[in-house]
C-alpha cells in the first residue's frame, strides 16, 4: 500500500505548472495525503562569489512569493502547503528535498531535442516514486476536471515492475478505474538466441504461456494481455487508450532488460499522458 507523507512538487511558473499542481492535489486525493511541498531551484553548479549573495537571496524571496501566491490557491482543497528555495546543483538539491523515504514526486515532463531537459536530468537523479504530467490543458489550478478511467501498467516480473502493479491496481480500486496489464515478450532479442523459425514460434508460445500463467497469479481477475513485439512500441501504441501509465524504472527479461532506463524514458518522452514512474 502506498501512504506517503508528502508529496513533493516541482513548480517551474512555466506552462505545465497548473497541470501539475492540479495533478499533486489528485495524487493527494488517491493516497489520502494532506501534505504537499512546493519546491524550486535556483540551479547554480559553481559557489557563486560573496558580492552575487544579496542578489541572489533577493531573488529567492520574489520566488517565494510565486510560491506562496500558488499555495494561496490550494487552501481551499484543505492541504497543507510547504514552500522551499533552493540554490544549488540540481541532483544534490532534489536529493535534499526527497531525503525522506515515504515522499512522492510530481512533476512537468518538456523535452529538448538539443539537450536533456531539467526534467530529465531530475527522473535520472530520483529514487522515489514519481507522477510525471505532460498536459498543457490546464489554463487553472484544477484537479476536478482529472478524469483516470482506464490504467495501463506494463509488466517484466522484476521487482521494479510489480511494484509499479501494485501500486495501479491499488490506485484502481480506489478510484474505480480499468486496468489493464501488459507483458511485452521482446521477439528479437529471442530471435538473437534462437535462429530456426520452428524453434523461434515454439519457445516464444511457450513465454506467452508462461507469462499467462504467472500474470493469473499475481493479478487474478484484472484485463491482461501478452504480446510478442518490441516493448517500447507496443507500451506506446497501448498507452494510447489509456489515461494513466503505470511502470517501473528499471526491470529485466530473459536475457536483457525489457523495461530499462531507456524503454521507460521513450514512453515517457512519447506519452501524452501522465505517467507515474516507480523504482
Amino acid at each position: 500500500m502506498i501512504s506517503p507523507d508528502k508529496i513533493i512538487v516541482g513548480i517551474d511558473f512555466k506552462k505545465l505548472t497548473n497541470a501539475v499542481i492540479s495533478y499533486s492535489i489528485w495524487l493527494s486525493n488517491v493516497f489520502s495525503c494532506k501534505n504537499l511541498s512546493f519546491f524550486h531551484i535556483l540551479e547554480y553548479n559553481l559557489t557563486p562569489p560573496s558580492y552575487l549573495i544579496p542578489y541572489i537571496n533577493k531573488e529567492k524571496e520574489k520566488i517565494k512569493d510565486k510560491l506562496d501566491l500558488l499555495a494561496d490557491k490550494v487552501k481551499k482543497y484543505s492541504l497543507n502547503v510547504e514552500i522551499k528555495v533552493l540554490f544549488g546543483r540540481l541532483i544534490e538539491s532534489i536529493n535534499k528535498i526527497a531525503k525522506e523515504s515515504n515522499t512522492f514526486m510530481v512533476l512537468g515532463f518538456i523535452s529538448h531535442v538539443t539537450r536533456p531537459s531539467t526534467s530529465e536530468r531530475i527522473l535520472r537523479g530520483v529514487k522515489i516514486p514519481v507522477l510525471i504530467v505532460k498536459s498543457e490543458d490546464f489554463v487553472d489550478i484544477t484537479p476536478e476536471k482529472i478524469n483516470i478511467s482506464k490504467i495501463l501498467c506494463p509488466i517484466d516480473f522484476s521487482d521494479n515492475s510489480l511494484r509499479a502493479l501494485e501500486v495501479a491496481k491499488e490506485i484502481s480500486n480506489k478510484i474505480g478505474a480499468k486496468l489493464l496489464i501488459i507483458h511485452i515478450i521482446p521477439e528479437n532479442k529471442v530471435k538473437a538466441i534462437i535462429e530456426d523459425p520452428v524453434g523461434l514460434n515454439k519457445y516464444l508460445e511457450y513465454l506467452k504461456e508462461e507469462a499467462k500463467h504467472e500474470i493469473e497469479k499475481i493479478a487474478r481477475g484484472y484485463e491482461y494481455e501478452v504480446i510478442i513485439g518490441i516493448p517500447s512500441e507496443e507500451i506506446l501504441q497501448k498507452a494510447k487508450e489509456a489515461d494513466l501509465i503505470v511502470i517501473g524504472s528499471k526491470g529485466r527479461s530473459y536475457t536483457e532488460a525489457v523495461i530499462v532506463g531507456s524503454v521507460a524514458e521513450a514512453v515517457i518522452e512519447s506519452s501524452k499522458n501522465p505517467v507515474m514512474l516507480i523504482p
